[in-house]
C-alpha cells in the first residue's frame, strides 16, 4: 500500500481556529521514530502536534479512532537542559503525566507515555492555513464590559470565548501587552455567548476572588492569565467573528438577575422593565 495509503486524514472532528489561522490535525498510521515523525510533520503539514488540555487530548483520540492501537507520538520531547518542550517551540503549560524517558505518546485511552525517542510509533501531525476572515478582532477603544459586549454584538458576533490553552495565547500574542476584557462573567461563571462551554480557564493565583461582592466580569492580564474585575473598569477587548452563529446567539449578562443585584456591577446600559 505504501506510506500515502497509510496517511489517515480525518480532519472534520478537530478544526481550531486561531485568530488567523486554522489548525487541522492528522493521524498518520506509519511507524517511525519520533525524529522521522517530525521531519515528516514539518515537510508534509505543519509540525508534531500539541496538546493544552484534556478537550484536546479527546480529539485526537476520536481522529484516530479504531486505528489507534497502542500510542502515537506528539510533540512533546526532553531537550539538552532536560527541559520539556513542545515541537513547535509552544510553551508546556497542561501535562497528563510523570515522565522520566525522552520524547512523548498518547495512547489509546488519552493517556501520555514517555518513551524512547527511536521506537517506531504511528504519530499525530498538525498543519495551519490562512482562515478566509480574521477571528479575533482587538478593540483598543477603552470601554466597561457590558459597553464591550454590546459593542461586540452590534459589530461582530460576540466577547471572546476562549476553549483551550492555544486560543489563549493567540489573544496574548495579538494584544501585545494590553490586559483585555474577554467575554467571561460570573451568573455564575458562563461565556457571553450562548453554548460556549466553560471548560478551559486560566486563572491568575488568587483569582477569582470576587472582592467586595463587585468582581463580576473576566479581564485578561499581559502574562495571559485571567482575573475578576468591577465590570465598570474601563478596558480594550477583544471580539469574535463566527461565521456561522448560534441561535439564539448570545446570554445576555442581566440574564437571570434582578436589577438591584445588577446594580453591583454598575452597569448603566441595564434598563430594567
Amino acid at each position: 500500500m505504501g506510506e500515502r495509503g497509510l496517511l489517515i486524514l480525518l480532519l472534520a472532528g478537530f478544526c481550531v481556529p486561531a485568530y488567523n489561522q486554522i489548525r487541522k490535525h492528522v493521524f498518520v498510521n506509519t511507524q517511525k521514530s519520533w525524529s522521522e515523525a517530525q521531519t515528516y510533520c514539518r515537510e508534509k503539514h505543519t509540525d508534531l502536534a500539541t496538546v493544552h488540555s484534556q478537550e484536546d487530548t479527546q480529539q485526537l483520540l476520536n481522529i484516530a479512532g479504531a486505528s489507534l492501537i497502542t500510542d502515537s507520538w506528539i510533540g512533546l520531547y526532553r531537550d539538552d537542559t532536560q527541559n520539556w518542550q513542545w515541537s513547535n517551540g509552544y510553551d508546556v503549560i497542561y501535562k497528563s503525566w510523570t515522565e522520566d524517558l525522552f520524547c512523548a505518546s498518547i495512547n489509546s485511552v488519552g493517556l501520555w507515555e514517555d518513551r524512547v525517542c527511536f521506537e517506531t510509533k504511528a504519530f499525530m501531525c498538525y498543519q495551519e492555513t490562512s482562515s478566509i476572515t480574521e477571528r479575533y478582532t482587538l478593540i483598543e477603544e477603552l470601554k466597561t464590559w457590558t459597553e464591550a459586549q454590546q459593542y461586540c454584538r452590534e459589530h461582530h458576533t460576540d466577547l471572546v470565548s476562549i476553549k483551550n490553552a492555544s486560543e489563549n495565547e493567540d489573544l496574548v500574542m495579538k494584544a501585545q501587552g494590553k490586559p483585555f476584557w474577554i467575554g467571561l462573567f460570573n451568573e455564575p461563571w458562563k461565556w457571553s455567548h450562548q453554548g460556549d462551554s466553560y471548560t478551559f480557564h486560566y486563572w491568575n493565583t488568587g483569582q477569582p476572588d470576587n472582592v467586595v461582592g463587585k468582581e463580576k466580569c473576566v479581564r485578561m492580564f499581559k502574562s495571559g492569565t485571567w482575573g475578576d474585575k468591577d465590570c465598570s473598569v474601563l478596558y480594550p477587548f477583544f471580539c469574535y467573528d463566527d461565521p456561522t452563529p448560534s441561535d439564539p446567539p448570545s446570554t445576555r449578562l442581566s440574564e437571570g438577575l434582578e436589577c438591584n443585584q445588577f446594580s453591583l456591577i454598575e452597569s448603566p446600559q441595564l434598563k430594567c422593565d
